[in-house]
């Protein structure tokens, strides 16, 4: 009987240890999001090119990149970042990172898979900040 009592007080408080995880890891989700984001579109802005281009009311996609944390949603109750084009060159994402053809299957843009190298190269910090939290938590 001792046993059982001292297994359930040690159950208890590894129970309470999580709980108290759990809270921290709420209070900083939306600013470990946003942190996230930022490296991300960092390194997005880094594999975009500037063109020559300068016309009237022309916003260069590199000049034109955001991020945006959205909060829990309904059914899967997870926070998400997203790194997106602003409202002038949003369309132009996916033509200049997945490329274009000519209807003769000739190349008119060439692919930059910009997101993929930016996500790729943001690694070891979205790594750092995940380790930073992690520290919060066990502290």
């Amino acid at each position: 009987m001792t046993v059982d009592l001292q297994f359930e007080g040690a159950l208890n408080g590894i129970v309470q240890e999580i709980l108290r995880s759990e809270k921290i890891l709420e209070s900083q989700q939306t600013e470990v999001m946003d942190k996230i984001g930022k490296a991300i579109k960092k390194k997005v802005e880094d594999n975009l090119p500037l063109s020559d281009e300068h016309g009237n009311g022309y916003k260069h996609m590199k000049r034109d990149v955001k991020v945006t944390v959205q909060g829990k949603k309904k059914k899967t109750g997870t926070t998400g970042v997203v790194i997106h084009g602003g409202k002038q060159t949003a369309y132009k994402w996916h033509m200049l990172d997945d490329g274009t053809r000519n209807p003769d299957g000739t190349i008119h843009t060439p692919a930059l898979h910009f997101t993929q190298k930016a996500l790729a190269e943001a690694e070891g910090e979205i790594n750092n900040i995940i380790d930073q939290l992690e520290r919060r938590i066990v502290q």
